[in-house]
């Protein structure tokens, strides 16, 4: 397991099941408070180490409650009579009924504790079946996660990134999570994806048609003799997790619109290391954007370089030869003030070391990954969103990784929070001028 930080409490439930009454889940008894006659319930972190998430005694028999304080005392440390707190080794596991989740108030009672932890825990059962290693925060999200029949997991215990650690369980739990964020960038477009049946490294494809197999709630759509898929619901998302999907790489303009959403800038330095030269790019082209009063939403790719996001709203009007225009103008512009460093030689051999100004990707039948889609790299990095500040030189894709990009959501907004109500109307006019000659840098 992975997952070793919780992110914001509207990540992990706002895909819980609803109108259910209690949610439940299975964890690991870490010690007993004798001052309250309460035992404290946790689950296992990626890093190895146990997290308390709150104290339960409700639900429970009195011959319950004395059998398990008895088994805790009597297996307790040296230490363990002077203390109003007892330890005892993970092992015990219950299952427990809670009302949903809130920010930590010290809930573990001075073992390590979660940043959230259960409302109102109730006891249900013993779970002695049950290994203590596999009561984590992937499968309490899994489990309680709002899916469709047929949408659950198979293997769960399945590695996808096997030197990051993270199996099945933990990227279905990546994709609920990050859900709210991610599917409005997915809705009611056509989706190509690549999937690693293997895992991550290994054998790789590309899939655009929808299989046979799949299960009946997932839409699909077709367009030129290809039967698409459209993600634009939980369970579709999560059953592609469990194909083992990894990236999700959309075009830009909906399902039955000719006009794009959004124009795009692929910066494609020549390698990682070269991905000083993005930043760079992104910084002069920030520059440009600014000049005419656009706003423009930078990301990692997840891979060697960075892709600049300019919304044109839902109403836009402006069409791919419009938006060309534009794009091979930042791109030329580019070129002519930093020879030396960047490029828009379409062949690679002719590049010279330099950056490639991708404008021509954007396009009608092009694709894009999609903000906060995993990527097929060994340390499971994530196509993430940035903030300008966030662009200099210490900026590095490896920074933002599945769970990396958790944390951050916890400790900050999404920088693309507005993309979906940000029009850049001025891009209209600025278009005009640049086709009347009327404007220069």
């Amino acid at each position: 397991m992975v997952m070793t930080n919780l992110g914001s409490i509207a990540g992990m439930t706002a895909h819980f099941k609803q109108g259910a009454g209690l949610y439940r889940g299975v964890f690991v008894v870490l010690g007993y408070d004798r001052s309250q006659d309460s035992f404290i319930a946790g689950l296992l972190q990626g890093n190895g180490e146990w997290t308390a998430v709150g104290s339960f005694r409700e639900g429970m028999k009195p011959e319950e409650r004395e059998t398990l304080a008895k088994t805790i005392l009597d297996n307790r440390g040296e230490d363990g009579g002077l203390l109003s707190l007892v330890r005892t080794k993970p092992g015990i596991c219950v299952e427990l009924g809670f009302g949903g989740l809130a920010d930590n108030d010290n809930g573990g009672k001075g073992l390590e504790s979660a940043v959230v932890h259960l409302v109102h825990p109730a006891f249900c059962s013993f779970r002695f079946g049950e290994k203590a290693d596999t009561c984590s925060w992937s499968k309490l999200i899994v489990d309680n996660a709002d899916l469709l029949p047929k949408a659950g997991l198979t293997h769960p215990d399945k590695p996808l990134w096997a030197s990051a650690g993270i199996t099945k369980e933990d990227y279905a739990a990546y994709l609920i999570r990050i859900a709210p964020r991610l599917l409005p960038f997915l809705q009611n477009r056509v989706l190509t994806s690549i999937r690693y049946p293997h895992g991550v490294p290994g054998e790789l494809f590309y899939q655009k048609n929808c299989p046979t197999y799949a299960p009946p709630f997932v839409r699909t759509s077709e367009s030129a003799g290809i039967n698409y898929i459209v993600c634009d619901d939980l369970s579709t998302l999560v059953w592609l997790g469990n194909q083992a999907v990894i990236e999700l790489h959309v075009p830009f303009q909906r399902i039955g619109e000719a006009n794009p959403l959004e124009i795009v800038l692929d910066l494609d330095p020549p390698s990682r290391k070269e991905f000083a030269l993005a930043v760079r790019a992104a910084i002069e082209i920030r520059q440009v954007l600014d000049r005419f009063g656009i706003t423009g939403y930078p990301k990692v790719s997840g891979g060697k370089g960075i892709q600049i996001h300019i919304p044109l709203g839902p109403e836009n009007t402006l069409t791919y030869d419009d938006t060309r225009v534009f794009t091979s103008f930042v791109a030329e512009y580019l070129v002519q003030k930093f020879p030396a460093l960047f490029t828009i030689e379409r062949l690679k051999k002719k590049r010279g070391g330099r950056l490639y100004v991708d404008y021509i990707q954007h396009a009608p039948g092009k694709t894009i990954i999609a903000p906060y889609s995993a990527r097929g790299t060994e340390a499971a990095t994530v196509a993430a969103p940035l903030e300008w500040d966030e662009v200099n030189d210490g900026l590095a894709p490896e920074q933002f990784t599945i769970p990396s990009v958790l944390e951050r959501l916890h400790a900050r907004p999404c920088p693309m929070r507005n993309y979906g109500v940000q029009s850049n109307s001025v891009l209209g006019i600025v278009i005009a001028q640049l086709k009347a000659g009327t404007t220069r840098l």
